[in-house]
């Protein structure tokens, strides 16, 4: 639902600005001055957008600022991409440990986690040659899975 909220500032041309200034990365802060808004007024034409309360102008408003960031986080990394594929291992590095596509198996916190996941597995596997009975090893499986948070197996593959 649309409202019939007069608007004394908030016009087209503000609209095309913020598509343009959101696309540069700017802060709020900085877009609502560079608008000739105040930041509360910016801030509260988005809030009501986003909160299904708003008139078509802002909604408008939002639409060009989820669109000018989306366009300049793509122009970004694309820029990175091109400075890595020359040669620039700063913009490979951020790519790989950034971006979605790569993120999840070449961060630092990627390598963190898979060695932690393979402690888990030696853990496991030695539970399972130290000769505890299957309620012993169920016990301690069940201790390390609350800690951390992973999902564990005893050794013949079933799930506790």
């Amino acid at each position: 639902m649309t409202l019939a909220r007069r608007h004394y500032k908030l016009n087209d041309d503000v609209v095309a600005k913020m598509r343009e200034y959101a696309a540069s990365g700017a802060a709020l802060e900085h877009i609502a001055p560079a608008l000739g808004v105040s930041y509360a007024a910016l801030k509260g034409w988005l809030g009501n957008a986003r909160k299904g309360n708003a008139t078509e102008l802002e909604l408008d408003l939002l639409a060009a600022f989820n669109e000018g960031r989306a366009a300049g986080a793509l122009k970004m990394v694309q820029h990175i991409h091109t400075a890595a594929a020359n040669g620039d291992a700063k913009s490979a590095q951020w790519m790989l440990t950034h971006s979605p596509d790569y993120r999840r198996h070449y961060s630092d916190s990627s390598a963190e986690r898979r060695a932690f996941r393979e402690g888990l597995e030696i853990a496991t596997a030695a539970m399972a040659e130290a000769g505890l009975t299957p309620e012993q090893q169920k016990k301690l499986l069940l201790q390390l899975q609350a800690k951390s948070g992973e999902k564990l197996e005893i050794a013949d593959g079933e799930s506790i």
